[in-house]
């Protein structure tokens, strides 16, 4: 089994690998050496910042699980505390799993793409040594893929949407005899708590891309609309990172495939109109996100050729307006737009930023203009 990622020593992040780390390997006196690959990097790391300011978001160390009568344990590490109401995972018990919240729906399946968030403990520290929620990121991983440490790879494969969980996990599914220094010393035990935020699975993604498009026109319908939403998890999981151009190829991908579904009767019909103005609607928000406003105008209209009246896509044909200095037709739009939405917070925010940049034109404008029609000074004579 291989790990693909290891932690940042100055943040907690996690850098992704040019090889993994094979396990057997680590269990050697010998150990292995670790080559970044730097083409992979998150941007983001380069303006990191201390996560470890707000204990009290994490209730970890204060539920421990035991009853209120075991004082006698007090001097116990609270690492064997939570193990005594764990189940292992692995044969060997190199990892084991205790639920404090029940998920819904199946397990997560092999190879799907996951989103959750995760803080990760060591038994002689108060403070998580990396935590997604403190970094407001989740964490995106596809399972069974070597993204993660083993023992975190294989207790989110037990898990189910919603659930949250912690797992006790031995060096030999984390980070072996040698650790991570500084943060991992060599041998050390680790917890994780983590909530499975959702999954998609990759499987009938992947088995899309593989057919024909003879094969794809032959799919039923339905099975046309589970991919599309999948797709769109997907999209909005990207537009959450904050990652717009990924996300837009994403809703675009869903339009490119509605074009060529075979639709039996008008509720179909509607059913793909639908999804059509929600990935053309992202695509405008996205875009507009990316200051690129002319196509967030594009994308903003294409909606409106469908329903002439659909707030969100004038209010975002107003904004974008707005940005490119055409204040008159901003107006009209987004007035339009909070005639169907007049409790909007956007919306009214809007029209209010708009009075104040028309107000500032205006001034400037007329500075400009006084500045024409003003006398010129004589020149003196030569």
């Amino acid at each position: 089994m291989n790990c693909c990622k290891l932690l940042s020593h100055a943040t907690g992040s996690t850098f992704p690998l040019k090889e993994g780390i094979n396990i057997e390997e680590l269990r050697k006196a010998n150990g292995q050496e670790f080559e970044l690959s730097l083409d992979d990097l998150d941007e983001s790391l380069g303006t990191s910042k201390q996560y470890f300011d707000d204990v009290s978001k994490f209730s970890f160390l204060l539920d421990d699980g035991l009853d209120e009568g075991a004082d006698d344990l007090e001097d116990v590490s609270w690492f064997k505390r939570i193990l005594a109401s764990m189940v292992n995972v692995t044969d060997d018990g190199g990892v084991k799993k205790s639920i404090k919240k029940e998920g819904v729906g199946m397990v997560v399946t092999n190879g799907a793409r996951v989103s959750a968030h995760y803080s990760g403990y060591l038994e002689d520290l108060d403070e998580p040594f990396d935590s997604s929620q403190l970094r407001n990121r989740t964490l995106q991983i596809n399972l069974g893929n070597g993204e993660v440490i083993p023992g975190l790879d294989i207790g989110i494969s037990t898990m189910r949407k919603h659930e949250i969980a912690r797992f006790y996990i031995e060096p030999a599914y984390a980070y072996g005899l040698l650790g991570c220094p500084p943060r991992i010393p060599p041998k050390t035990p680790i917890v994780f708590e983590v909530e499975l935020i959702s999954f998609t699975d990759n499987t009938l993604l992947d088995n899309f891309d593989e057919m024909s498009r003879e094969e794809k026109q032959n799919l039923s319908f339905e099975r046309v609309l589970a991919v599309i939403k999948e797709i769109k998890i997907e999209g909005n999981q990207l537009f959450a990172q904050q990652n717009y151009l990924k996300a837009i190829k994403r809703y675009m991908r869903i339009i490119n495939i509605l074009e060529t579904v075979n639709m039996a009767n008008r509720e179909q019909e509607e059913e793909c109109l639908k999804f059509c103005q929600k990935a053309y609607l992202n695509m405008a928000l996205c875009n507009l996100k990316l200051g690129n406003f002319g196509k967030a105008m594009s994308a903003g209209k294409k909606v409106l050729d469908w329903h002439k009246e659909n707030p969100k896509a004038l209010y975002i044909c107003g904004k974008s307006l707005r940005h490119m200095g055409e204040f008159a037709k901003s107006r009209s739009f987004l007035l339009r737009a909070h005639k169907h939405a007049p409790t909007s917070k956007d919306v009214v925010s809007e029209l209010k930023i708009l009075d104040q940049f028309q107000v500032k034109f205006s001034a400037i404008e007329r500075q400009m203009c006084e500045k024409m029609f003003l006398p010129k000074k004589a020149q003196p004579m030569a």
